[in-house]
């Protein structure tokens, strides 16, 4: 039995001595392991992070004679003051995005749910709208559409770069419609009649 551990040990010895590295091996496996995670890591953030990111009217539908709807079209009684259609898509990835925007309508932009509709791209579509991309907001003053487009620009839509707490306080006085379809974001594109 000893006889056989001694033999065992020199025989594992001589077949894993390619893994015995000098220090200078060493460094230069781990250097090349950190790339390899470091380019790994990059194309899943990349992949997954900007998967969705670009302009939100890619094919510039809304500068070709696009009409403004009503909320009577959507089947919205207009109310005084600001109402709000979120369009979401649960198969859209950015909508968990969104989700932040909508949290800040009735607390910070005051905004009450009442005020506030959930339609689908489709709805607005037959209503005479053709939305590109989703997660879009359609802000209404009073019955009549005033923006029509992303929450915010960016890849990750973050609320610091919301364009709708300038327009909802009114700091910014738009003369009539904005279709914002230049913004990028994080977006799905919408295919008509899909």
């Amino acid at each position: 039995m000893r006889h056989c551990c001694i033999g065992c040990g020199s025989y594992l010895l001589k077949e894993f001595a390619i893994l015995v590295l000098t220090a200078r091996q060493r460094v230069w496996a781990a250097i090349g392991l950190l790339s390899a995670w470091i380019m790994l890591t990059s194309v899943l953030l990349y992949r997954f992070g900007f998967a969705h990111y670009g302009t939100f009217d890619a094919e510039q539908q809304w500068h070709y004679g696009t009409a403004a709807i009503t909320l009577p079209q959507l089947n919205i009684p207009v109310e005084q003051g600001w109402q709000v259609v979120h369009v979401l898509d649960k198969h859209c990835g950015c909508s968990r995005f969104a989700r932040s925007h909508v949290e800040l309508f009735a607390d910070n932009y005051q905004v009450p749910s009442s005020r506030q509709h959930y339609l689908s791209a489709d709805v607005i579509a037959k209503a005479g709208l053709m939305i590109p991309a989703v997660p879009a907001v359609l802000l209404f003053d009073n019955g009549q559409l005033m923006y029509a487009g992303p929450y915010a620009s960016g890849p990750l839509c973050s609320t610091n770069d919301s364009f709708l707490t300038s327009l909802l306080s009114r700091q910014v006085a738009l003369n009539g419609l904005w279709l914002n379809g230049e913004s990028k974001a994080c977006r799905c594109l919408v295919s008509p009649g899909a």
